[in-house]
């Protein structure tokens, strides 16, 4: 607390007056009207209990207790202006934002978008890792992770990013052999190594009953994507995985049959009551790139 503090106001009024001795050519500088300086130097010898200026026609003399409280008023107000314009004009320090992401969503769809957040925010190094382990922030340095579940993770601050929208794809070369969902019987079933119930699960939700043997595993959904492309069979892959490629035509849908898988993403920082500003900053940044796939 600062109990002898005077309003700043009636301070900067009376510095100005003060230096310039004229009321006039003070409400000219801070642009208000005279009656407004008069008014605020009014308010500080009333604050200070005594009066700071000897007012003559035409002219302004300060008293002596004015002339010791100008010297002090206008160092004071020079430091708190230098203050400020070095904290304007220093470059931000730079920090260290540490992220474990999952592999396939770095790789395909987070590294790409990397720049923008960079060029958003050029004070923050960015030390990105991949992994699918359970996060323990008590072992850990970082400051976000990322990853997918069938459950909320536990011990850590956890934000929903998402559901799982999966959709089902493949080259263009295979939609001929496409007709109807049945049709899935003849293709070789590119499969989520991890996630090995999936295919059953979309075939449940849409009551085709799967007859194939035919199959071919992979660990991660960017290698999944790349097996499609290359015409090896067919994939159920997360939309937001693939819009380039979708866009392009490397990969298509050849009939809509789309499935929301147990999975979610989730954004995990420690458990802490406030966030970081560098964390916060790359959460929204986050937030807008998922936004058009939130329910």
């Amino acid at each position: 607390m600062y109990p002898h503090l005077p309003p700043l106001n009636a301070l900067r009024a009376f510095e100005a007056s003060a230096r310039l001795m004229s009321f006039t050519l003070a409400a000219k500088e801070l642009f208000v009207t005279h009656g407004a300086i008069s008014k605020q130097v009014k308010i500080l010898e009333d604050f200070v209990g005594m009066p700071l200026f000897i007012r003559q026609h035409r002219s302004l003399k300060l008293t002596d207790e004015g002339e010791r409280y100008f010297v002090h008023a206008q160092g004071a107000l020079q430091t708190i202006n230098n203050a400020t314009s070095d904290l304007i004009s220093q470059p931000l320090r730079t920090q260290t934002l540490a992220i474990n992401v999952l592999p396939s969503l770095t790789i395909s769809w987070l590294i790409p978008r990397l720049e923008e957040f960079k060029s958003r925010y050029p004070h923050l190094y960015v030390d990105l890792s991949i992994g699918d382990f359970e996060v323990d922030f008590n072992k850990v340095n970082y400051d976000i992770a990322i990853r997918s579940s069938t459950s909320v993770p536990k011990a850590a601050n956890v934000l929903t990013l998402m559901d799982e929208d999966l959709c089902l794809v493949c080259s263009p070369e295979l939609t001929a052999k496409l007709k109807c969902l049945d049709d899935i019987n003849q293709m070789t079933l590119l499969q989520h190594t991890t996630r090995p119930g999936l295919w059953q699960l979309w075939a449940d939700s849409l009551d085709v009953n799967l007859t194939t043997e035919k199959k071919f595993g992979v660990e991660h959904f960017y290698m999944l994507s790349q097996a499609a492309v290359s015409g090896m069979g067919v994939a159920l892959i997360p939309r937001f995985f693939i819009e380039d490629e979708l866009k392009t035509g490397k990969l298509v849908i050849p009939f809509e049959a789309d499935f929301t898988s147990p999975y979610r993403y989730y954004l995990l920082t420690p458990k802490s009551s406030n966030l970081p500003l560098k964390v916060q900053s790359f959460i929204d940044w986050l937030l807008e790139l998922f936004s058009p796939y939130r329910h």
